[in-house]
């Protein structure tokens, strides 16, 4: 299997600095938009991602940094990639393990892959990601997604 960390791109970070907080639902629209307007993904990717959130929610109350690792299936991807979206004010997702409890994430990773069986080794290596309080802090503080990118792509 290729490195996990070859999945990130510069042009799949992204940033959503305005002073209001959001929705699960419209973070993974502006993602399914973005990610489709780039040619990483099929038109119907953002309806399936919100799809499988409705029925399989994907908030973690991880801390200090409580994140959402949204995905779909392989059928609505044309390039594998792994999207990082920081949100300044946050998004209300539902958390993984409690769908009835929701958890305020600021920074969503979403998988968008080619082949199912790759899910859970990305799944992992995300979870270290955000569970690596160095790595998070270099993510929140960035000023430009080069920063981010840097810190991502080279984690083994």
């Amino acid at each position: 299997m290729e490195k996990v960390s070859s999945l990130f791109r510069k042009d799949t970070i992204f940033f959503i600095d305005d002073d209001k907080e959001y929705t699960d639902k419209e973070v993974l629209h502006i993602i399914g938009k973005k990610l489709l307007d780039r040619g990483y993904v099929k038109e119907s990717f953002g309806e399936a991602l919100l799809e499988r959130e409705a029925n399989y929610p994907t908030g973690l109350a991880m801390m200090p940094y409580p994140v959402a690792i949204p995905h779909t299936d392989p059928g609505h991807v044309n390039e594998p990639c792994i999207s990082i979206v920081r949100i300044k004010q946050g998004a209300v997702f539902h958390e993984m393990v409690n769908s009835e409890s929701i958890v305020k994430v600021n920074f969503v990773f979403c998988i968008a892959l080619q082949v199912a069986d790759k899910q859970t080794g990305v799944l992992q290596y995300l979870m270290q990601v955000a569970g690596d309080d160095s790595i998070m802090n270099i993510i929140k503080n960035a000023k430009n997604a080069d920063e981010i990118y840097k810190v991502v792509s080279i984690k083994k």
